[in-house]
């Protein structure tokens, strides 16, 4: 059973609030259906850990996936982001257990040999989310890279 979607993927608030298109190209959208691969082996994972853990739902939010150039921009990302070539999502449990879900994304999954490029924990003052990165959008390598980031 699936459980994401491109249209999860490309959706987004900010972008109908400013009319910007945020339909992706069709090479992007491949890179979308690859991103979508990793997202289920985490979610398949997550089922696991949670299960293990009573810690409830494995659902996962994306809070961020695809986002065309212009609202890229406009949401402050950095010129050269995976979200651009639809190689990111960034990711919240909807179980709330935000701790523990960065914990096994850093810990767990990360060391379990599924191919990715970067994990990276991300805070600001206001939220907490998983930036889950498929392939460096330069080259399409995968750095195996995992770290914690404050903006």
């Amino acid at each position: 059973m699936a459980n994401f979607t491109i249209g999860e993927l490309i959706q987004s608030s900010t972008a109908g609030r400013l009319g910007i298109d945020n339909n992706p190209t069709p090479t992007v959208r491949v890179h979308l259906t690859e991103t979508i691969t990793l997202l289920e082996s985490i979610r398949a994972e997550w089922e696991e850990y949670c299960a293990e853990h009573s810690l409830g739902t494995p659902a996962i939010r994306i809070t961020s996936g695809y986002r065309s150039p212009e609202l890229n921009k406009a949401v402050g990302g950095v010129k050269n982001s995976a979200h651009v070539a639809g190689y990111a999502a960034d990711l919240q449990p909807v179980n709330g257990k935000q701790s523990e879900f960065e914990r096994f994304l850093a810990t767990d999954f990360s060391k379990m040999g599924y191919a990715f490029d970067q994990i990276i924990i991300e805070k600001s003052k206001t939220a907490r989310w998983v930036h889950v990165g498929y392939k460096r959008p330069e080259d399409g390598k995968q750095r195996h890279q995992c770290f914690s980031l404050k903006v």
